[in-house]
């Protein structure tokens, strides 16, 4: 009996130490691979799961009228996510539509004015020019009527001058002749009376002195004549000199002329309906431009999914009013996820770019996932910190963000998720 109850009590001091054993043969086995392992990888497991997760919002505020989707729904991109009421927006774009059709009828009107004025303006040019050319022609037959008037009035004047002349010389010789004739007229008289000439002498006598008067006379009626001449053509003189201040009238009606034309011109270039047409243009623009914002808010209030993907937080419902940028869905592509680790920076030294990684998931522990090495990062992650360390200095072991891409096709992976790595060393 004694042999029986002693046996227990050796395997309860046995059966411990047996367990412990293999406890420590089981944990030495495990941790020789696990060293092995670390040999010949970096391992970390302060790595997570990130995903392309986008907010969506409007871009225009207004009150929900319908809501398509929920969370977990599937989207295409550009289906519609929800609708606003855009009764506001329509009335804006009426509005703006009508500012358009307003100043587009008022620019035609000024158009079709600026047509008539331009017409009117070729008219003046035309007339102006016209007026101008003949005054001008008029100038030029007043200039050469002067030329040859002048001329002749000059010659007239000198040959008159020059014949007066003449004659005054002949009447001075005519009465010295005359003077002799009657000096000789009456010697013959005395001497016939005295009966020492003849009578016939005497007759001849006084025929020569008859004679000498009567070439006096009409050499005097020929002085009388001349005098006339003269003053006629100093008279002629003075009409020149009417002919010249005429001739100054018409330079200065031409360069009036001048004047008008070069003013007609400068009208039909600078219109004042030009200048309206210029302000109404710019206005037109600007009208079109509100135009098409209010016609781009309209479309605003439909809001559409930016890509395709399911639908991961909804913030908004239907009746809500919310504002212009609010996000109110969040959507995010369950196929564009990758690993970010953080790597310390005294092992970042054997991590390379295209390496391979095994990646360990608590959610799925018997499912094994290869990534590869994709980016490493330029800065350690505590250079982005929002508060970063003040104070005194301590030293502590930084990290290194590297991004691992990983393929996840049956969409196991979720954003957020912790996961363990291995990168293969060089």
């Amino acid at each position: 009996m004694a042999e029986r109850i002693a046996l227990p009590g050796r395997l309860r001091v046995i059966l411990p130490s047996i367990l412990l054993g293999l406890g420590v043969i089981v944990g030495l086995y495990y941790g020789v691979d696990y060293w092995i392992y670390t040999t010949k990888h970096v391992v970390t497991d302060d790595a997570r799961v990130k995903g392309l997760m986008v907010p969506v919002a409007p871009k225009v505020g207004g009150t929900v009228r319908a809501l398509h989707v929920d969370e977990g729904s599937v989207v295409q991109k550009d289906d519609v996510l929800l609708e606003m009421y855009s009764t506001d927006y329509e009335l804006q774009f009426e509005e703006t539509q009508a500012r358009v059709d307003m100043i587009a009828f008022q620019l035609k009107v000024l158009r079709e004015e600026v047509k008539l004025d331009s017409i009117r303006a070729r008219d003046q040019i035309a007339h102006a020019r016209a007026e101008h050319a003949a005054k001008q022609s008029a100038l030029a037959e007043e200039r050469t009527a002067l030329v040859i008037e002048t001329e002749q009035v000059q010659n007239q004047l000198a040959e008159a001058e020059a014949a007066l002349k003449e004659a005054e010389s002949t009447v001075a010789e005519m009465q010295g002749q005359v003077r002799s004739a009657e000096n000789n007229w009456e010697r013959v008289s005395t001497l016939s009376d005295e009966g020492i000439v003849s009578a016939t002498i005497r007759e001849d006598a006084e025929d020569d002195l008859a004679q000498t008067e009567a070439r006096l006379s009409a050499a005097q009626e020929r002085v009388a004549q001349l005098q006339a001449r003269l003053e006629t053509a100093l008279t002629l003189k003075k009409r020149i000199q009417l002919r010249r201040s005429r001739v100054q009238t018409l330079e200065a009606e031409v360069e009036a002329a001048l004047v008008k034309v070069r003013l007609a011109e400068t009208e039909g270039e600078r219109s004042r309906i030009q200048e309206q047409i210029n302000i109404l243009e710019a206005q037109f623009k600007e009208a079109h431009a509100k135009r098409e914002l209010a016609e781009r808010n309209v479309g605003k209030t439909v809001l559409k999914s930016p890509l395709s993907g399911i639908i991961s937080r909804k913030r908004v419902e239907e009746g809500q009013v919310v504002q212009k940028g609010q996000p109110v869905l969040v959507i995010g592509d369950p196929h564009d996820v990758w690993i970010l680790a953080n790597i310390k920076e005294s092992y970042i030294r054997d991590v390379t770019v295209g390496k391979p990684v095994d990646i360990q998931v608590d959610a799925y522990p018997d499912h094994e996932f290869r990534g590869i090495v994709d980016t490493i990062g330029h800065a350690a992650i505590s250079e982005f910190a929002l508060f970063p360390p003040t104070g005194s200095f301590t030293k502590v072991e930084q990290r290194i963000p590297v991004q691992i891409t990983v393929p996840n096709t049956n969409g196991l992976l979720k954003p957020g998720m912790m996961v363990e790595i291995g990168i293969v060393k060089d």
